[in-house]
C-alpha cells in the first residue's frame, strides 16, 4: 500500500478544511489498535478513524462507524475524559514524515480550557496514537512502549514525548536544494532508491511514479542523469507538493478486472494496467479501500485459530480416508480367496498334510491355466481350503463395513470443508460465534456452548435484491443454510448452490412467480461468491425448486441432497455483488 508521507500531506490538507474548528462529541475504540473520534463541525458530523494495526496502519474520515465493544477499553475511557467536547485547533504534519499532530483545546476537571496534542504515527509495527499535554508530556498511548521493547525511545505516561529522528531531506525545502543534496549524498545509487532513501515521505510508488512522469530510467545512477532530466524531475516534484491538485477528483482506487481493490493514491495514473475509480476527496478513496481491507484483516485475525483447528481436522480425516480406501482396495480382492478355496476343494485328492504348495488347473481362467497355491504345512488338505474361505468371509464383511466408514468419513470432510468456507467468507463476529457454537455442538472443538436465551433469536440472512426486484437470501453458516432451506423458503422458491463445491445455500424468493434468466444468473453469481470458488471463473452453480431439496436423516448441518436441477456457469465479480446488496437502513 502507499500510505506514504506524500499522501498524508494531501490528506491533511483535506482534513484541515473539514475538521478544524469542529468539536469532538463521540470517542470509541472498536479494536485494541483502533480509535474513532466523532467530530461535529460546519453543520456536518465526521468520524476520524485511526488504525495502528501493524500490517494496515492508516487514518481517514470514515463513512460508516464500526461496531464497538459493550465495555469501552481503558484507553478509550481516558480519551473521553480528556477530549470529549474538545475543539480541533490545528492539524499539522511533521515535515513530510508519516506523523501528524492534532492540537485540541478541551476542559479539564476544573472546567478550565487546556491544550492537548493527539499525535498519530503511521510507521508499520511502530504505529501509535499518543495523547500528550501542550508541553508533550505523555498522558497515555494506544500502545505503550517500554525500554525493553525499543532502544529508540520509551512511550509511557509521565514521560516527555520525543519524535523519532530522521536524517532524510525535508521535502518542504526548495526542490533545487533537494535535488542538489541527493546528487551529493547518493551519486552512486540508482535514482529510484536514492529518492526513497533520502527524501521525506517518498515510498517506492512515489519514486517510480516520479521517474515515469519525468521519463527517466529509474535504474540510472544519480551521477548519470543529465541536466535536462533533472529539470524534468524538478517539475514533477513541484507537482507532488501542490495542494490541492488541480482536478475535480482528489483520490483514486485501483481495481483489477474482477473488481477487487488493489491500491489507492492521489494521482489517477499512479498504477498502470488497473481500472480506476475516482472520488471527490482523498479521504473517501482511502475509506472505501480500507473499509473492506480492514474488515477482511480483522475477520482473519479473529478466525485464524478456528481456521487452523478446522484445517487440522480436515487433514486428519483426509488421511484417514486415504487409509480406508487403500484397505477397501485390498479387501475387494476377497473374491480371489474364494476361488482359491474352490480350487483346493476340487483338487483335495492331490493334497496331503505337510505340503507347502500345490499346482492345480485354474478353471476360472479363460482359457484354463496351471497356477501354484501356497499351503500351510500344519493343516490337513480340507483345513487349507477352509482357511481361504475364512479369509474370504472376513474380508467380505470388512468390505461392507469399510464402505460405510468411507462414506461417513467423506461426509465429515465435506462438512468440515463447508464450515471452513463459511468461516473464510464470514463478514461479522456474530457469524463467527455461530460457527464456533456449531463446531462445539458437533464435538469438533472443545468449549462450553453458550446458554440459550428463552427468546428465540431470529437468524439474519445476507440479503440481496435482483434487478427485477426478487429478494435473494444467503445462508452464512451451516445452521443458517438448514434454517433457510428447510424452514424459511417455500416450495416454490428457487434454491441454488455451487456444484460439488462447498458454499452457502442461496434462495430466490419467487412469491410464486417465475424469475427471468437475468435473476437466475445474478443469484448464481452470489452463490459462487459465497463459496470456496469465489476467486475462480466459470463456476458451476446448480439450481432447482426448494421442493426438490431434502435433508437426509442424521445428516450434518447444511448437508442436503437435491434432484431435478439445472446448472449455470458464472464468474463472481465483487462489483456485481455489491450492486445487488440490500441498502443499509
Amino acid at each position: 500500500m502507499a500510505f506514504d508521507g506524500l499522501l498524508i500531506h494531501h490528506l491533511c490538507a483535506e482534513l484541515k478544511n473539514v475538521l478544524i474548528g469542529g468539536r469532538i462529541d463521540k470517542i470509541f475504540q472498536p479494536e485494541k489498535d483502533e480509535l474513532s473520534l466523532g467530530i461535529r463541525g460546519q453543520g456536518t458530523h465526521y468520524d476520524l478513524f485511526i488504525s495502528t494495526e501493524a500490517s494496515m496502519p492508516y487514518f481517514t474520515i470514515k463513512d460508516q462507524r464500526k461496531e464497538n465493544p459493550a465495555t469501552p477499553p481503558m484507553f478509550c475511557m481516558l480519551m473521553r475524559k480528556h477530549l470529549s467536547g474538545g475543539k480541533i485547533l490545528s492539524i499539522e504534519q511533521l515535515g513530510f514524515e508519516r506523523v501528524v499532530v492534532i492540537d485540541i483545546e478541551s476542559k479539564n476537571d476544573f472546567g478550565e480550557l487546556e491544550a492537548k496534542k493527539l499525535i498519530i504515527e503511521i510507521m508499520g509495527k511502530h504505529s501509535n496514537v499518543i495523547l500528550t499535554k501542550a508541553d508533550y508530556t505523555i498522558i497515555d498511548s494506544i500502545k505503550r512502549i517500554t525500554p525493553d521493547m525499543s532502544r529508540v525511545r520509551t512511550v509511557l505516561p509521565g514521560l516527555v514525548f520525543t519524535f523519532i529522528p530522521s536524517e532524510k531531506i525535508d521535502f518542504a525545502l526548495p526542490t533545487e536544494e533537494i535535488l542538489s543534496e541527493i546528487r551529493s549524498r547518493a551519486a552512486s545509487r540508482k535514482l529510484s532508491k536514492a529518492l526513497v532513501e533520502n527524501i521525506q515521505g517518498f515510498s517506492p510508488l512515489a519514486a517510480a511514479y516520479a521517474c515515469r512522469m519525468s521519463e527517466i530510467d529509474p535504474e540510472l545512477l544519480v551521477a548519470q542523469i543529465s541536466s535536462t532530466e533533472w529539470a524534468s524531475l524538478s517539475k514533477v516534484l513541484d507537482d507532488f507538493k501542490r495542494v490541492p491538485i488541480p482536478s475535480p477528483h482528489k483520490g483514486f482506487v485501483f481495481k483489477d478486472d474482477q473488481g477487487l481493490y488493489k491500491h489507492y493514491y492521489f494521482y489517477e495514473d499512479a498504477y498502470e494496467g488497473l481500472n480506476v475509480q475516482p472520488f471527490e476527496t482523498l479521504f473517501q478513496a482511502i475509506d472505501v479501500f480500507y473499509a473492506r481491507a480492514n474488515k477482511t484483516l480483522k475477520m482473519h485475525q479473529r478466525t485464524n485459530a478456528l481456521k487452523k483447528a478446522l484445517a487440522q481436522r480436515i487433514e486428519r480425516y483426509t488421511l484417514k480416508l486415504s487409509k480406508q480406501e487403500l484397505e477397501l482396495a485390498e479387501a475387494e480382492n476377497a473374491d480371489a480367496l474364494r476361488k482359491i478355496g474352490d480350487l483346493l476343494y476340487a483338487n483335495l485328492y492331490q493334497l496331503s498334510k505337510g505340503m507347502n504348495k500345490v499346482e492345480v488347473l485354474d478353471f476360472y481362467m479363460d482359457p484354463p491355466e496351471n497356477r501354484t497355491i501356497e499351503l500351510d504345512v500344519r493343516l490337513e488338505p480340507a483345513e487349507n481350503a477352509q482357511l481361504y474361505f475364512k479369509r474370504y468371509n472376513k474380508l467380505k464383511k470388512t468390505t461392507t463395513e469399510l464402505a460405510q466408514h468411507i462414506e461417513e468419513t467423506r461426509m465429515e470432510v465435506a462438512y468440515l470443508d463447508q464450515v471452513l468456507t463459511h468461516l473464510e467468507n464470514s463478514e461479522d463476529q456474530k457469524t463467527v460465534d455461530e460457527i464456533r457454537e456449531e463446531l462445539i455442538g458437533q464435538g469438533f472443538i472443545k468449549g462450553k456452548p453458550q446458554k440459550k436465551s428463552n427468546k428465540t433469536t431470529k437468524m439474519q440472512f445476507k440479503t440481496y435484491y435482483s434487478t427485477e426486484g426478487f429478494e435473494i437470501l444467503v445462508g452464512k453458516s451451516s445452521l443458517q443454510n438448514d434454517q433457510l432451506t428447510t424452514k424459511v423458503a417455500s416450495n416454490k422458491d428457487i434454491w441454488l448452490h455451487t456444484k460439488d463445491i462447498p458454499g452457502s445455500h442461496v434462495i430466490i424468493r419467487t412469491g410464486g412467480e417465475s424469475p427471468s434468466e437475468a435473476t437466475l444468473y445474478e443469484a448464481a453469481t452470489i452463490a459462487a461468491y459465497y463459496s470456496k470458488a469465489k476467486a475462480s471463473s466459470n463456476v458451476p452453480v446448480d439450481y432447482t425448486l426448494v421442493k426438490n431439496v431434502s435433508k437426509p436423516h442424521g445428516a450434518k448441518p447444511g448437508m442436503v441432497i437435491y434432484v431435478g436441477h439445472r446448472t449455470l456457469y458464472v464468474t463472481p465479480v465483487i462489483e456485481t455483488i455489491q450492486a445487488l446488496e440490500k441498502p443499509s437502513k
